[in-house]
């Protein structure tokens, strides 16, 4: 069983949600906020697998707010909920650890397959969002995406690893799929980082689309 834990002011949005994801047999709510705040402080006495968190709330914001959250627990896993456009402020949390983002319009099935891949350490953006991203990204000039690709100059293996985790994959995974070891893909993983300033896996995607080396 899933346990999820909702952080959202409008009662009428948490209680949606709550319809939705009890229609599933393996997803449990198991506790509500209307705060940020409010989570934080649950976080000592509660466990949750997955957390809903709205990006744009009174008291503290979902950015804010999930930031707090991974210095408290750096296994949290965060999905996002959004109903804004701007991608600036959606690569900001994107940056900041969050696992996912999904738009508020989104379909009960997206919801259940965004918790699901980040309740298995995966993470899941949804469709509009990465469309907006890669839009925002391609209007930037292409002389200093240019410069970008000419300064770093991936290898075979890189250019695979940072294609597989553009798609989710935990180093796990990326071992079986590299036939290397876990700590061989950690080294990797650690000098792709340095190599473009990336601070983890989410600058490697962010950095990986703006130099147009993976297609949305």
């Amino acid at each position: 069983m899933i346990k999820i834990a909702i952080v959202e002011d409008h009662k009428m949005v948490r209680e949606g949600l709550r319809i939705l994801i009890n229609q599933y047999d393996d997803m449990e709510i198991v506790a509500e906020f209307s705060n940020g705040n409010d989570w934080l402080h649950s976080l000592n006495n509660q466990q949750y697998d997955v957390s809903l968190i709205d990006i744009d709330m009174p008291v503290i914001d979902g950015i804010s707010t999930l930031t707090e959250g991974l210095v408290l627990n750096k296994d949290i896993k965060a999905i996002m909920l959004t109903m804004h456009d701007d991608v600036n402020y959606l690569k900001e949390a994107f940056i900041k650890g969050a696992k996912g983002f999904v738009l508020k319009d989104m379909s009960v099935d997206e919801l259940s397959i965004a918790i699901h891949e980040v309740n298995n350490g995966h993470t899941y953006f949804s469709d509009d969002f990465l469309n907006s991203v890669a839009l925002s990204l391609k209007k930037e000039k292409d002389a200093n995406h240019r410069k970008t690709i000419d300064n770093i100059s991936l290898s075979e293996t890189e250019q695979q690893l940072l294609t597989l985790i553009c798609k989710g994959y935990t180093n796990k995974e990326l071992a079986e799929a590299l036939f290397l070891s876990v700590k061989a893909i950690e080294s990797q993983k650690t000098k792709l980082m340095r190599r473009t300033k990336a601070k983890n896996n989410a600058g490697l995607i962010v950095w990986a689309i703006k130099n147009q080396l993976v297609k949305i």
